[in-house]
């Protein structure tokens, strides 16, 4: 990696993590006579294979692997998931940060203000390949759960997809995973042991807070080919979803 112009890319990093300002500000007061390199823009720019996870407050922690080199990279919370593969350009490296909300402290970590890449569409089993090829990590269940009343199956949501567009409808499935806060809404995965060919898992935004394991009863609007950015794009999802109470 080719270092370049440290005041420049301080700045930058601390614009990107403004909401934890003052923690961030004093890190790097208390890092910076250990040394910080930033990294210049590369012309092929850096790819990276997501090996490990850690999903804090405000930011996502990546563990990745770049050819043979295995390093740390913190950038703006998002649904990052293990065997994803990621693009950056540049970014800060801060050596021996203490990150006090995770108790741990890294001896070297980039600081990236944008991933690109990874497109993953959760409401597959296989076949949802991402930008570079990576395949989606949800798998199939052994859920059994009875239909609500009134409401539809993941096979009919599926098989089916053109008339539901834009409709609210209700649907009872197991949360297979869960993910609180992440681009300002929580997303949970649920099944029902139903399928339409390889689509047996649906993806939720909600503001509900649930639990893996939990079986719930979701009412929620339906959308086609959402794009929110970074790749994320999804065929099918339920949107702004609240859970039911059945009567």
């Amino acid at each position: 990696m080719r270092f370049r112009d440290l005041t420049f890319y301080v700045l930058a990093i601390l614009m990107l993590f403004g909401c934890d300002e003052k923690e961030r500000v004093k890190a790097s007061d208390e890092n910076q006579h250990q040394g910080m390199a930033p990294q210049a823009p590369a012309t092929a720019g850096h790819e990276v294979k997501v090996e490990e996870v850690i999903q804090a407050k405000s930011y996502t922690y990546i563990r990745v692997m770049e050819g043979n080199e295995e390093y740390w990279i913190a950038t703006a919370k998002q649904p990052f998931e293990e065997g994803m593969v990621l693009k950056f350009d540049q970014g800060m490296e801060m050596q021996n940060f203490d990150s006090k909300e995770l108790n741990r402290t890294f001896e070297s970590i980039w600081f990236v203000d944008q991933m690109r890449g990874a497109a993953i569409n959760p409401s597959r089993a296989s076949g949802s390949v991402s930008p570079y090829g990576k395949e989606k990590q949800v798998k199939t269940q052994n859920v059994e759960v009875d239909k609500v009343s009134g409401g539809v199956t993941v096979e009919e949501l599926f098989s089916n997809m053109i008339s539901y567009e834009g409709k609210t409808v209700s649907i009872r499935g197991k949360v297979s995973k869960f993910n609180s806060s992440i681009m300002g809404r929580n997303w949970a995965h649920i099944q029902d042991g139903t399928s339409a060919g390889e689509n047996f898992d649906l993806t939720v935004t909600t503001s509900e807070m649930v639990k893996t394991g939990d079986v719930v009863v979701f009412k929620g609007t339906i959308a086609l080919n959402k794009d929110f950015g970074a790749g994320y794009t999804y065929e099918l999802i339920m949107e702004e979803a609240v859970i039911a109470e059945e009567s």
